[in-house]
């Protein structure tokens, strides 16, 4: 059965939500909040499939990092663990 896009946002979220409760920073909260947030944004977008749901959501955090300018660590970081939690939540 393919998931939903509202699915694979759940899905992200809790992953993240494990980090967030593991996480012993103020940055690694904030990494973490800052893709939750997006996450619930972009959840209720209709679509099937992880994948399509990872790279239409890769697309959005891109040009929102960037419009958001955000220092190179924090834009570093948050790419870095949207990326393992992608691969975590397979």
């Amino acid at each position: 059965m393919t998931m939903t896009f509202a699915d694979r946002a759940d899905q992200l979220c809790d992953k993240l939500r494990e980090i967030e409760h593991q996480a012993e920073e103020g940055d690694e909260l904030f990494h973490c909040a800052y893709l939750l947030g997006l996450l619930g944004l972009h959840s209720s977008i209709e679509g099937d499939g992880s994948e399509e749901f990872d790279a239409n959501f890769d697309a959005i955090l891109h040009e929102t990092i960037e419009a958001e300018n955000l220092t190179e660590s924090d834009q570093e970081y948050i790419l870095s663990l949207w990326k393992a939690v992608c691969e975590n939540a397979k």
